[in-house]
């Protein structure tokens, strides 16, 4: 059975329950009852028809009772008090004495009408008394009350003790209900705010239970004695300020005094404390302090959820209708005990009502929110499975790059490629829970057919599908992104039933190329993510394996640059004077002067090894981006220059960008970080007059100027006013 089924079983079970035991207790009295006259002994009378105790420390009242009854012969007669919190109620004349009945103590043996649930205090008169009648009554309480004496028949007794149950269990079984259903919906979706609300319906029953009298049969709370009802009273009343707030959600209200009302909440809180200090000096005071709390949380609360109501929760303004109804109805039963009002269903049980009443709206306005509270969870979910997922690629984005790092440091130079790409292919395999992935490519590194796969065998499957497919691999090598293919042999297709690739372009030097490729199950293909994911992996690789050729290539030569693998500062000398030879003068020349912005800060920061690894990586970002022709060396510190032959300054600013942008959207590794770089570019063409390189440098470096001057990462163009 469902979640849903589940509540809606267990509300119709209320529905069926309640409403008939409501109507019962509704039913208007029809009582066979005897006019008693009070005759108090001392001043506390509240007429002739009730006494009344003030509360505060424990008071005594006595008064005789003076009624006649009519000759009915064998019909009983029973004098009746409500049951109301007095610690001890004795009546007693002529020679009859029953026994001694308290509000805070269990029934003694023998004492009538006195079932399951407590109804009153009832004391049967003996059996055929009739004529006039004088008892005595004697009441002892701390507890604000205006017990009314009574005398009715049995048959009534009765009556009145099954009515009051039927109100007694049917507040109690609405409650349970809630209770169940609430539990319920929190195992399906883990909300706390119904774990909360689970907690306030517990409340709401032990104050239920404690106020009608029937949880003191509990030896604790009987200990307890009037400070038991306070407890409960106060315990009530904070955890439910305390779980009306949060349904009303004020901390998003527009009412910073509304905001702040979860500081009266924790004042309520704290006012817990007072029943269970063994101080006589507070005891008096209790009665005051529970009664104020309540007249101060309700308003409070009533307010909270109109507000709620004005921002779009839902049942909010049913429950600030409801709650202004427990407000009056806690306010008729607190005039009743003050002997300002007749004791009757309404005023003694109405805020029981009222209870259920807030209770089940409240559950009703949660439960609506349940789609908003899994809407939540799923985002949740979403992003923790987000993050989840960007964690495990940054590890294996680390792990692939401390490998090439770990392995092609004493690779030869021609296995750097197949010794890196073998690596990408394994991590490209982990990254989406494959068997095998393939690099194709051709002319890099001194590689003619360069193919590298993942597995152990010989020629995998997906390899031998690759090379048939070659000239489809290399023809998308040279896209700039990830692309989707069917292959059938050598043949691109449509059609479905044919096998699906991904093939990852590497962007290498030209003419060299080179792809990663996967077998694609899903018809819908590679999301965007893991494309965008394999192409960092590729990339990665590319420039791993790039800088360890380079390195390698550094050692053999003394025209190299020992940390960048560029042109060292000589060998840019001996480029641009041959450039500047007489037979050479007519042929366009542009020189780059590039610096890295803020490199001072990144060997701050990281150390002259992440500057060193930085220079590194901008300088293979360069040269990526040239042609074999152009001419890239690291002029000093974080310079480089860049010599453009056969480009004229339209063609050489458009290289410059380029380069900026390359380096602008890369990122380097560096021990599991990412250092993101930009660069500053002045760049100058040869002009007419220009004999030496000294002034084509000249401009180039006022424009490199005039980019740090005006921001950085930017391409600054020697304007003929630079001389």
């Amino acid at each position: 059975m469902g979640m849903p089924g589940l509540i809606r079983i267990l509300l119709l079970f209320w529905l069926a329950a309640v409403p008939p035991a409501f109507a019962a207790a509704l039913d208007a009295d029809n009582t066979h009852e005897v006019e008693v006259r009070v005759v108090a002994d001392a001043p506390g009378a509240a007429g002739e028809t009730r006494l009344r105790i003030e509360g505060g420390p424990v008071q005594a009242r006595s008064a005789r009772l003076k009624f006649e009854l009519p000759a009915t012969g064998d019909k009983r007669w029973v004098l009746w008090l409500a049951r109301d919190p007095l610690d001890a109620v004795t009546a007693s004349g002529g020679g009859w004495t029953p026994p001694q009945a308290g509000f805070f103590r269990v029934p003694a043996d023998g004492q009538a009408y006195q079932g399951t649930f407590p109804a009153g205090f009832g004391f049967p008169l003996p059996r055929g008394a009739s004529g006039p009648q004088e008892l005595r009554l004697d009441l002892q309480g701390s507890v604000r009350a205006a017990p009314v004496p009574r005398v009715l028949s049995e048959q009534d007794v009765l009556r009145y003790v099954g009515r009051e149950t039927a109100l007694a269990v049917a507040v109690y079984a609405a409650l349970a209900t809630l209770l169940i259903a609430t539990l319920a919906l929190y195992s399906a979706i883990r909300d706390p705010l119904f774990l909360l609300y689970a907690a306030y319906v517990v409340a709401a029953a032990a104050l239920m239970a404690v106020a009608n009298g029937h949880a003191f049969a509990i030896p604790g709370l009987r200990a307890l004695g009037a400070r038991g009802l306070w407890l409960a009273m106060l315990g009530f009343n904070a955890i439910a300020l305390t779980t009306l707030l949060r349904f009303a959600d004020v901390r998003g209200s527009g009412s910073p005094l509304l905001r702040g009302m979860d500081r009266l909440a924790m004042a309520m809180w704290a006012l817990l404390l007072l029943p269970l200090l063994p101080l006589p000096a507070i005891s008096g005071g209790l009665q005051a302090v529970a009664t104020g709390a309540w007249m101060l949380a309700m308003p409070v609360a009533a307010w909270a959820t109109l507000d709620g109501a004005r921002r779009g929760i839902p049942m909010a303004l049913a429950t600030a209708t409801a709650l202004l109804a427990l407000f009056a109805s806690a306010g008729a039963h607190e005039a009743m005990h003050r002997g300002w009002i007749e004791d009757g269903i309404l005023a003694r049980h109405g805020y029981q009502f009222a209870v259920v009443l807030v209770s089940a709206i409240l559950f009703v306005g949660m439960s609506s929110r349940l789609a908003l509270v899994r809407r939540r969870l799923d985002d949740e979910t979403l992003a923790r499975r987000d993050s989840e997922d960007r964690l495990r690629f940054e590890r294996l984005r680390a792990g692939l790059a401390q490998a090439l790092q770990d392995e092609l440091r004493t690779a030869p130079a021609d296995e750097i490629a197949p010794h890196a790409f073998r690596l990408l292919c394994g991590h490209a395999c982990e990254l989406l829970g494959i068997e095998d992935a393939v690099v194709l490519g051709n002319g890099y590194l001194g590689n003619e057919l360069l193919l590298a796969q993942s597995s152990e065998r010989q020629v995998s499957p997906l390899a031998q599908a690759a090379l048939v497919a070659r000239n489809i691999v290399r023809l998308h090598a040279q896209n700039r992104g990830p692309v989707h293919v069917r292959i059938d042999g050598a043949l691109a297709s449509d059609d479905p039933r044919v096998p699906q690739y991904a093939i990852v372009p590497m962007r290498l030097p030209s003419p060299a190329w080179a792809a990663l490729v996967l077998r694609v199950q899903s018809a819908q293909g590679l999301a965007e993510g893991e494309l965008d994911a394999l192409a960092e992996l590729a990339r990665i690789a590319v420039g791993h394996a790039g800088e360890a050729h380079a390195a390698i290539q550094l050692r053999k030569t003394a025209e190299y640059d020992a940390l960048t693998g560029s042109l060292n500062r000589r060998s840019l000398d001996q480029a641009l004077a041959r450039e500047f030879k007489p037979s050479a003068l007519q042929a366009p020349l542009s020189v780059l002067f590039i610096d890295i912005d803020w490199f001072k800060r990144i060997n701050d920061e990281h150390g002259h090894a992440c500057g060193d690894h930085c220079l590194r990586s901008v300088a293979a970002t360069l040269r990526a981006e040239l042609r074999p022709g152009d001419a890239l060396g690291r002029y000093g510190g974080e310079e480089f220059l860049v010599l453009l032959p056969g480009h004229d300054a339209a063609a050489s600013r458009v290289i410059a960008e380029r380069l900026r942008q390359a380096i602008e959207s890369s990122a380097i590794d560096w021990q599991g970080m990412r250092v993101m770089l930009t660069i500053s570019i002045g760049m100058a063409a040869r002009r007419a007059g220009d004999h030496q390189a000294s002034a084509l440098l000249e401009r180039a470096d006022k424009a490199l100027y005039a980019a740090k001057h005006q921001g950085r990462n930017r391409v600054c163009v020697a304007p003929a006013a630079f001389i």
